[in-house]
């Protein structure tokens, strides 16, 4: 009896972990493919679902069958089909995209910015005004502060007498998440206030740097739902106050590729795991994306911009995402950066795509490092005569993978919360499918004569 409680135990807990990870490896796929990644490298996925769910399947099945594994003609055949087209169809039968930018409108050029601009060369504040972009100013708390005040209003007036757009980073102790959804809330009612008390028509909005809390841990287990909600309700009254008290000002957040991925499946999972929700509220006026490619290999770089402006066309209207490049000239300690050229190739392939804005991080670390032209030349680079012509972008593998695992980490997570019924209904489904199959082999195995 003994023996026979531990054989259901550990086939029902076998059985329930496949087809869970059935749900997330299909739901994985499902996301993909709705998300316009090309038919050439979501086709791998088949064939390694079928390996990873079937096998196991076929484990679990043959020792409940026979009690040992019995591999089967036809199974074995199957199999060595399935792992030669893993194998093949893994590089994406090479194939690469030749996008071109001869008949897309030049694309506005936007910078991440950290100083006040008072000191600024003419020559440089004209670039920035030729690109056609604007300025994400991230001033830290001088504007609230008696001695720095003075000294972001004055760079603000100047920006304005060069027609140059600014949305104000507002800060916050931390990235903007649950532990400071509180305090960003209330420092950007005060930059609302401090925005039309001093006349600053330069300012055309809010922007805030959503990711997860730096040096705090995730909520695996969402231990922490309560203040999650808060700060949601925090954000929903403040797109509410701005847009009834201060409509000439629009609201928006720059966030990671998780968050934007994360609302798919009508849930926040991978947001309450990162304790920094986007969507919901959503309604923000405008997004940005964090498509950081040096982070990775060269190799993984072009078709890692590809694959996510693609995404987010398929996500959000072309008047409301933008698209954050970089690093350029430098970012928190440790950090990797890119080349000028690196740059242009991003930039161009997003004018390629269509987008409707790029913003360079960070402009104060690139004209150290390139020099006071750095904006110029980008610009002749990207929307210049010398732009015309193909962006090749080669196929990565490994950034599919990535891209595919947070789809499947987020099913995963779904029996946590939104799919909980779900995830119970297989509990109690794969443990009677179990419990059966253990009983007719228990007595099987009884009424076999002794030999």
């Amino acid at each position: 009896m003994r023996r026979s409680i531990l054989d259901f135990s550990i086939a029902w807990l076998a059985a329930f972990i496949v087809g869970w990870l059935a749900y997330a490896l299909l739901h994985g796929l499902t996301a993909i493919i709705y998300l316009a990644v090309p038919f050439y490298d979501w086709q791998w996925y088949v064939p390694l679902i079928l390996l990873l769910w079937g096998m196991p399947t076929y484990i679990l099945w043959s020792l409940s069958r026979h009690g040992k594994l019995y591999l089967a003609r036809g199974a074995t055949a199957i199999g060595v089909i399935l792992i030669g087209w893993t194998i093949i169809g893994y590089n994406g039968f090479n194939q690469d995209v030749q996008l071109s930018v001869t008949n897309n409108a030049p694309i506005p050029i936007s910078f991440w910015a950290y100083s006040d601009f008072r000191q600024t060369p003419d020559a440089i504040l004209k670039d920035i005004h030729a690109a056609h972009g604007s300025l994400h100013l991230d001033a830290g708390a001088r504007p609230f502060e008696a001695d720095g005040h003075a000294a972001f209003v004055a760079g603000l007036r100047r920006l304005a007498d060069y027609n140059i757009p600014v949305y104000w980073a507002v800060p916050a102790p931390n990235f903007l998440s649950v532990p400071v959804a509180a305090q960003w809330t209330a420092n950007v009612r005060r930059a609302a206030e401090l925005v039309t008390e001093e006349n600053l028509n330069a300012v055309r909005g809010f922007i805030g740097d959503m990711e997860p809390p730096l040096n705090e841990s995730f909520d695996w287990l969402g231990f922490q739902q309560g203040e999650f909600e808060s700060a949601i309700n925090a954000y929903r009254e403040l797109q509410t106050d701005v847009r009834r008290h201060y409509p000439g000002l629009r609201l928006g957040v720059t966030a990671m590729w998780a968050h934007f991925f994360d609302p798919l499946d009508g849930d926040a999972d991978l947001a309450i795991v990162m304790r920094s929700p986007l969507d919901p509220p959503g309604k923000w006026d405008f997004v940005n994306l964090m498509t950081y490619s040096s982070y990775y290999p060269d190799s993984w770089r072009p078709y890692y911009v590809y694959l996510l402006e693609r995404a987010m066309a398929r996500l959000y209207s072309t008047e409301r995402a933008s698209h954050l490049l970089g690093l350029v000239g430098g970012g928190m300690p440790g950090e990797p950066v890119m080349s000028f050229a690196e740059l242009v190739r991003d930039a161009r392939i997003s004018r390629a795509l269509g987008v409707r804005e790029i913003a360079v991080f960070q402009l104060d670390g690139a004209l150290h490092v390139f020099g006071d032209d750095f904006v110029r030349r980008l610009h002749e680079a990207v929307n210049g005569e010398e732009a015309i012509g193909p962006v090749n972008i080669p196929f990565a593998r490994p950034v599919s993978i990535l891209f595919y695992g947070i789809a499947v980490a987020d099913a995963l997570l779904d029996g946590l919360r939104s799919q909980t019924w779900l995830f119970g209904l297989w509990l109690a489904v794969s443990g009677i499918l179990m419990w059966r199959i253990t009983q007719k082999n228990l007595r099987e195995d009884l009424t076999i004569p002794p030999q």
